[in-house]
């Protein structure tokens, strides 16, 4: 019973000070029919979840930030809970995302809202000064808009659309903005939005929002998701129209604990399918 209860004690800890901290720096293809020669290799860089606030130390975000420059990424793709329900944190993330090196893309998340809960409606009390102040800070912000990446007068176009849980999500909005024929990828905070996503035609959906479940049972996964396709929990699904989606485990948390589900900044190179 001792020995249990210190194996108990060391895994407890564990969870809590060591695996919320040791961040999953990893690189791999995807890919995609229809891309352009010219973006054969383009890499993105997926920094999602980092929750900026009382929870979350800021200098292991800093160190997240700084890691995302070494691997010397062609764009930075944020795809929302930059911060987690107030104003307060506004600066302090924008200082962060000031540091990347890379033209970075921000879309929003749900926690990036309103001041209380997860499901912030129509309130945009915290989303203004926090697209203020990124914009400030050299970043692209797109609330159901896309602005095209260009290499050798061909495009390849990036769409940032507004939370699913938020009252703003209009993917028809953002993807008014790209051609007939252009190939797209989509920036989308919550992975059950993909059903309304894939039918615009995106080639690659970049989501976070579950953090993988924080805590994964081996042999059964998590216990608790925050989505209704408890299928989408964490990695790069196959969905219909030839989408592909890669939902991210994230950098912060809500609570501090993890286990056997590292937080993680996926390293994504483009690759033109066969």
């Amino acid at each position: 019973m001792a020995a249990l209860s210190v194996l108990g004690l060391n895994v407890g800890a564990y969870a809590r000070e060591v695996e919320p901290f040791w961040l999953d720096a990893h690189e791999f293809d995807v890919a995609i029919r229809g891309l352009p020669g010219a973006f054969d290799g383009f890499r993105i860089a997926h920094v999602t979840d980092m929750h900026t606030g009382p929870r979350v130390p800021l200098d292991y975000l800093e160190r997240a930030i700084r890691h995302v420059n070494d691997v010397r990424p062609d764009a930075v793709m944020v795809t929302g809970d930059i911060v987690h329900n107030s104003p307060k944190w506004v600066e302090p993330a924008a200082g962060l995302l000031s540091k990347l090196s890379a033209p970075t893309y921000v879309s929003f998340g749900n926690h990036d809202y309103s001041l209380f809960g997860s499901h912030p409606g129509a309130s945009t009390i915290v989303a203004l000064p926090l697209q203020r102040a990124l914009e400030r800070a050299g970043c692209t912000v797109l609330r159901n808009r896309a602005a095209a990446l260009d290499r050798g007068g061909v495009r390849l176009w990036v769409v940032g659309i507004e939370d699913f849980w938020s009252s703003l999500f209009a993917p028809a909005q953002a993807f008014a903005y790209v051609p007939r024929g252009e190939p797209a990828i989509a920036m989308s905070h919550n992975p059950d939005s993909a059903q309304f996503v894939t039918p615009f035609g995106p080639k690659l959906i970049l989501s976070g929002h579950t953090h993988g479940g924080q805590v994964r049972v081996p042999l059964v996964g998590a216990p608790i998701l925050p989505v209704a396709n408890r299928r989408y929990d964490q990695g790069l699904f196959r969905l219909p129209n030839e989408c592909q989606m890669y939902v991210s485990r994230g950098v912060g948390y809500l609570k501090q604990v993890r286990f056997c589900c590292r937080p993680e900044i996926p390293v994504i190179r483009l690759r033109c399918a066969a």
